[in-house]
């Protein structure tokens, strides 16, 4: 899934039912504007694999919202 071509609506629905984190929503919406692990890592002053490991987290919280919603 690429968050970058989500819908401003599936963004909302997203952001409201995830439970993210503050840390989370922030690279969530990094992503979803289309920005890069690097520059989400460097904007974020944390590395890249940081960043990666919240992306992980960010999926699996996604992921079970669409099981519930299935």
């Amino acid at each position: 899934m690429k968050f970058s071509e989500l819908t401003k609506p599936e963004l909302d629905e997203i952001i409201k039912n995830a439970n993210f984190t503050e840390e989370e929503l922030r690279i969530f919406k990094l992503l979803s504007q289309g920005r890069s692990i690097t520059e989400i890592a460097m904007r974020l002053s944390v590395c890249d694999r940081t960043v990666n490991r919240k992306i992980n987290k960010i999926k699996k919280k996604i992921s079970k919202l669409e099981v519930i919603n299935d």
